[in-house]
């Protein structure tokens, strides 16, 4: 005896399995760097995102898992890609770095680690980086960008481009390690 399976159960059936391959899914987007005064574009920026998912744990304790690292650089219009993934994978964090100018984060901003507000991962970001002054501190500055990508080690593009920021740190921990 054959039975039959309502045509209901099967379209449910179908419109879980697009969803959850869908939400699963990621898309290239495109993003540009440019001086934050001149807006010209800035070519060789390190590009660095770190997306996580939230991972099992005891009850009350958050915990995340990695999803992917990307890194790239931007051309010489300024413009990179990177992923986007839909719906399961929201949190990521961006960080752009160019010798000469301050690191930029999506979740914090330098030298006053205000909370950055307004930010969405979408095509044709634009990131606007701002020449490093000669107020900042040095310091401060290599402990932020370090920060940005903090216990998430990349493929190098990153890593080699913030290099000298790690050296300023290195060296201010040992003076101060020597007091």
């Amino acid at each position: 005896m054959r039975t039959r399976v309502p045509i209901s159960v099967l379209i449910l059936i179908l419109t879980l399995l697009i969803l959850s391959t869908s939400a699963c899914a990621r898309r290239i987007i495109q993003g540009r760097v440019v001086d934050a005064v001149t807006e010209k574009p800035i070519e060789n920026a390190a590009v660095f995102i770190y997306w996580s998912k939230m991972g099992a744990g005891p009850p009350g304790l958050a915990s995340s898992e990695k999803v992917e690292i990307a890194e790239g650089l931007s051309d010489v219009k300024g413009f990179f890609q990177v992923p986007k993934y839909s719906m399961l994978f929201k949190d990521s964090r961006m960080a752009v770095y160019k010798k000469g100018y301050v690191c930029w984060s999506n979740e914090d901003i330098f030298p006053t680690y205000e909370k950055r507000k307004g930010f969405r991962l979408k095509d044709g970001m634009v990131i606007k980086l701002e020449r490093f002054k000669e107020e900042y501190s040095k310091e401060g500055h290599a402990n932020f960008t370090l920060g940005s990508s903090a216990g998430r080690r990349g493929l190098g593009l990153f890593d080699n481009a913030i290099k000298a920021e790690r050296e300023i740190e290195q060296e201010f921990l040992r003076k101060n390690r020597r007091k």
